[in-house]
This record gives C-alpha cells, sequence and structure tokens, in this order.
C-alpha cells in the first residue's frame, strides 16, 4: 500500500475534511459510513458495509467492516 499523507484541519465540530484525491483512492463516497478506533495515539478511519435483512418496518441493518 502506498504511503500518502495529507495535511487537513480538525473543525471546531470535530470534522475533518478527508482530501478528495484519498477519497477516490480508497473509493469513498459521501454518505459512507466509517468505523473510528483509537490505537495509541493513532486514529483509524474505516469504511463500513451496510447489509439490509429481514422484512418491512421492522427491518434492521448490519454493519460490516470492509477490508
Amino acid at each position: 500500500m502506498n504511503k500518502q499523507v495529507e495535511i487537513t484541519k480538525l473543525s471546531s465540530r470535530g470534522q475533518v475534511v478527508i482530501p478528495k484525491e484519498i477519497r477516490q483512492q480508497l473509493g469513498w463516497e459521501t454518505g459512507d459510513h466509517v468505523a473510528v478506533e483509537v490505537q495509541g495515539d493513532m486514529v483509524i478511519l474505516r469504511r463500513l458495509q451496510l447489509e439490509s435483512y429481514g422484512e418491512g418496518r421492522y427491518q434492521q441493518a448490519r454493519m460490516s467492516l470492509i477490508k
């Protein structure tokens, strides 16, 4: 995997913009769900895959990490 470093800022609301080039490289799109994990002084983001199952108004969603 290529190591790519970009600089971004943390907003007053705790939001971080992931640069467009990195989103495109990872195939991340608007509305994707992301898991946030802390390891020491690092934050790791992983895209989640939403899978629906069940029927009707009782339909539930299950999330799994995309590797």
